[in-house]
């Protein structure tokens, strides 16, 4: 009788090829890979479920039978000729650690996960042979409860998978918040203001004992020069993104399964497998905000040492420009700033290899660094995927720490594999480096303010519609980068000062002879939704860079506060809507990773939101609120012009170092047609701008 195997709809196409477990595996007697989930839930689980949604990924993961083609025709156990076979079981072994969470939601999956505890389970495969193997989680071990944001936590349980599940290759998976270079990853919520900083994470590695075949940083904003120079001596590999991750994660259910249906495959390979099909995953799914945004690169880890070496001489020749040849900084610096922005402007991660494809950068640097820098680069980053609208991205950010106040610099110090960076942040910043910094070789830098190349002055004009403008006047002609304004509107009911936002500014040329004129309107034209203004947050440096600027509008639905995500595109001189975001967490300031498309609040009612000035340069306060308005699934943000009222404009001038430097705030009547100043308002003469004493 001919046997006949029936196999499930959910494991599609059979894999065609016979694949054998390594006989160095079998001799000796250990695992081809153990991958190490290591899920720190925070309120990415507690709240959204997040993190049981990748558990659920992980349980559709089973070990495949495959065909023999070159069993004879008509043998026994074969159907049509081709046998079935199975791998040896357990090739692939699977541990998860869960804690950091307040509630878990994983009861469907069979996990009793206890948020008192630090757990460990064990995850077998389901199998597609007749056997006593059994697909689910067992729970293997319970700990005391301890931060997942400390190193011993990680680096214990890293002991803990090595002595009980021993393999030739090993992975790991980093699965929570992340913050980039200055602030590193996850967000405990049983132990509040705990965050692992990458010399936390070295820690955890390096007392973990085992150099990794691919670590996996699902989490935002982990694929920078810093965190790879982190854990280069721990790992061959390295798997993580510039910009922001959503919620759902990486597509675990894929790249875990094509790891069980070839075991042999490397950490390169794997690599590649986590990004293509982290974009397919996005690409079936109605998140226009993920699709243009994501940026996934694999990092060879072995070429990272070199890279930072070249990047810190980088700095070096950077700061011998600073002193002996300003014009020439004043191009590398605009280089830097054209360069991709991930997050926001509040983080500094901008794309590393970008800067050096400037035509700025191709005129005033040296051919031969330039060239190193940018075949470093590529040796490190071995395969990059990225959405539309982050066209630019190389695989590798690195944190521009060029207007940090001094506590982030110190943290950040911690962090920066170079020596000269940090010098040259050291004379740009009210920072002072620690000795450390000049004991391991790098110049001391003359002080910024002790250097009149530097020095910007602003020209006080009005443009041609009227509204108070300027013209910049510098020693060097290129003493700042970026020009934009902030535009606050007094409410027409409570007389509260409202927070528009920031947009950058209008040039007005004069003449070839005769510096621009730099304004804030255009017929007064704003972002509207539904017929009615908003307040927008600008992303992303408003001038410089070559790509799309990137909006937040704010909004509350509910009574939760989202973010609406818009793009303008100059070419087209109109908005993309990607979606909704949470916003940053209150603690840790770092992004939260909470997505969703206009199709999941579509039949809500939302109002916009206006924060309400505060006078303080890094917070905006609460918020009033507009009227009601129906979300569809579709929503439009068009330019109109803004109703009359009482305005106040302020302009910014972020020097050649992005530190930013402001005029006097005007106050404005707009009657709809024409603009009127308070009785006795002049706007002339010629002022030295500073940065701003309450901006460090």
């Amino acid at each position: 009788m001919r046997r006949r195997w029936l196999v499930p709809l959910g494991l599609m196409i059979l894999c065609l090829a016979l694949l054998f477990g390594s006989a160095a595996a079998e001799e000796s007697g250990k695992a081809q890979w153990t991958v190490m989930f290591y899920l720190c839930g925070s309120d990415l689980e507690s709240v959204h479920s997040f993190a049981t949604g990748n558990l659920e990924e992980i349980s559709h993961c089973g070990e495949f039978v495959y065909f023999d083609y070159s069993a004879p025709p008509g043998s026994a156990g074969t159907d049509d000729g081709l046998s079935l076979i199975g791998r040896p079981h357990g090739d692939v072994q699977i541990v998860i650690e869960t804690g950091g969470s307040k509630v878990w939601h994983a009861q469907s999956l069979g996990m009793r996960v206890d948020s008192g505890y630090l757990q460990r389970w064990h995850y077998t495969p389901n199998s597609t042979l007749e056997g006593p193997y059994e697909n689910g989680f067992t729970l293997m071990d319970s700990r005391p409860l301890a931060s997942m944001a400390d190193s011993e936590t990680l680096a214990d349980f890293i002991r803990w998978s090595v002595a009980n599940y021993p393999a030739e290759k090993y992975a790991l998976v980093l699965w929570d918040h992340g913050g980039g270079s200055k602030t590193g990853l996850f967000i405990d919520e049983l132990f509040p203001g705990d965050v692992m900083s990458l010399q936390e994470l070295n820690a955890a590695l390096r007392d973990g004992g085992v150099v990794f075949e691919n670590i996996l940083f699902d989490a935002c904003m982990m694929a920078n020069l810093e965190t790879a120079y982190s854990v280069k001596d721990y790992a061959k590999w390295m798997v993580g993104s510039e910009e922001v991750v959503a919620g759902k994660g990486t597509a675990i259910a894929d790249w875990l399964q094509q790891l069980l249906n070839d075991p042999q495959c490397d950490g390169r390979r794997l690599g590649r497998w986590i990004c293509d099909m982290t974009q397919i995953k996005y690409a079936n799914e109605d998140d226009e905000q993920t699709q243009n945004l994501m940026t996934w690169s694999v990092i060879d880890l072995s070429a990272i040492g070199h890279l930072a070496d070249v990047f810190d001489r980088y700095f070096e020749y950077l700061g011998q420009l600073y002193v002996d040849k300003p014009f020439l900084m004043s191009l590398q610096a605009f280089a830097l700033r054209k360069s991709e922005c991930y997050g926001s402007n509040q983080d500094s991660m901008i794309d590393l290899a970008q800067p050096f494809y400037s035509e700025t950068a191709v005129m005033s640097m040296d051919a031969d660094l330039r060239r190193e820098l940018l075949d470093a680069i590529s040796d490190a980053v071995i395969y990059c995927v990225r959405g539309t609208g982050r066209s630019a991205a190389r695989g590798l950010s690195f944190c521009y720490a060029v207007d940090f106040d001094i506590d982030d610099m110190d943290t950040y110090a911690d962090n920066c594999p170079s020596p000269h960076f940090l010098a040259f942040l050291d004379a740009i910043s009210p920072w002072t480096a620690p000795d450390s910094v000049y004991s391991r070789g790098a110049r001391r830098l003359p002080e910024i303010d002790t250097q009149s190349a530097y020095v910007t002055y602003a020209k006080k004009e009005y443009a041609p519609d009227g509204v108070p403008g300027f013209s910049v006047i510098s020693e060097q002609g290129m003493a700042s980068t970026n020009y934009f304004y902030n535009l606050y509107r007094k409410s027409d009911t409570t007389n509260q000062i409202l927070w528009l936002g920031s947009a950058p500014v209008l040039v007005n040329e004069k003449g070839t002879d005769e510096p621009s004129v730099f304004s804030g309107f255009e017929s007064w034209q704003w972002p509207f939704i539904e017929g009615t203004y908003c307040s927008i947050e600008m992303l992303n440096s408003g001038t410089a860079g070559d790509y799309n600027r990137l909006y937040n509008i704010p909004l509350q639905i509910g009574a939760d506060i989202w973010n609406l995500r818009v793009s303008f595109n100059d070419s087209e001189n109109a908005y993309d809507v990607y979606g909704f975001w949470e916003g940053y967490d209150s603690d840790s300031e770092m992004f939260n990773r909470n997505v969703k498309s206009l199709s999941q609040f579509s039949g809500q009612h939302f109002r916009l939101l206006y924060p309400i000035d505060t006078n303080d340069y890094h917070t905006k306060g609460f918020y009033e609120a507009s009227s009601s308005f129906l979300l569809y699934k579709t929503l439009e943000v068009e330019d109109r012009v803004l109703p009359p009222g009482t305005y106040y404009l302020q302009y910014v001038v972020n020097d050649l170092f992005e530190r930013p430097m402001t005029l006097d705030t005007i106050e404005m009547y707009w009657d709809g047609q024409h603009v009127t100043f308070p009785e006795g308002f002049t706007w002339e003469g010629t002022v030295k701008l500073s940065v701003r004493k309450d901006y460090w």
